[in-house]
Formats: C-alpha cells, structure tokens, sequence
C-alpha cells in the first residue's frame, strides 16, 4: 500500500465519517434528506489524487447511501444512481496536498460550512462517460 493509499483509506475516509457524524449532530435535517435520498441505492464515486499535477492515486469509493462501505484502490469508477437525473458518473481531483491539509483541519467541528467552502477552490468533478 503506498503512502497515497494510506493517506486515502488510513485517514480520508475515517475524516469523512466523522463529517458525517459533525452533520449529523448539527445539522440533522440535512443529514436525514440526504441519506434518504441515496438510502438503499449502491453507488460509486470516484477519487483521482494529483501531486504537482500529475496523477499519483485514482480510488472508487463504493457507497452505502452516503456512508462508504469499501474502497478499491488503483481502480477510478463512479456510477451515481441519482433519483432524479438517473445514472451519473462523477469523480473528484484533488491535489495531495489538500488532502493532507483537511484531514488534518480541526476548525471543520467548529465551522463546517466555512470549513468546507473554503477548500471548495480546490476540488474539480468531472465525470465519466
């Protein structure tokens, strides 16, 4: 497992859940829409990750409603069934760097949304075709 694929299912993954956990006790109406939008819907989304641009990890997510069941490494897929604009096949790009720097980020328990807009710059989706 390289330090990338450490970095991704060693820490990004734990972080996210404990988003979701922040989301949950702060701001439980958002939290109980989105999960009941994707609850009970298998999903993918992707993850490549950059250093100085050039791509160092691609992951594909696998989705239980909105909390992550596994994750395949070496593997870049998505596949979204979303109730309303059916299958869509997103990915997110992310330097290393930023990855390393939200993992770390104590201010997201205080201030979620400015926490998360701020790294927002940083983040491109695109999609599959």
């Amino acid at each position: 497992m390289t330090d990338v694929d450490k970095l991704i299912v060693e820490q990004l993954v734990p972080f996210r859940e404990k988003v979701l956990d922040i989301v949950k006790d702060k701001h439980p109406y958002v939290y109980s829409f989105a999960n009941t939008i994707f609850e009970g819907r298998k999903s993918m989304v992707g993850l490549q990750v950059t250093e100085n641009g050039q791509v160092v990890g691609e992951y594909t997510f696998h989705l239980a409603g909105i909390h992550i069941e596994s994750v395949d490494t070496g593997k870049l897929d998505s596949g979204v069934n979303h109730p309303f604009l059916g299958m869509v096949k997103p990915y997110g790009v992310l330097e290393k760097r930023v990855i390393e720097k939200v993992v770390t980020d104590t201010s997201i328990a205080d201030d979620l949304r400015s926490a998360l807009l701020s790294y927002l710059p940083d983040i491109t989706i695109r999609f599959l075709r």
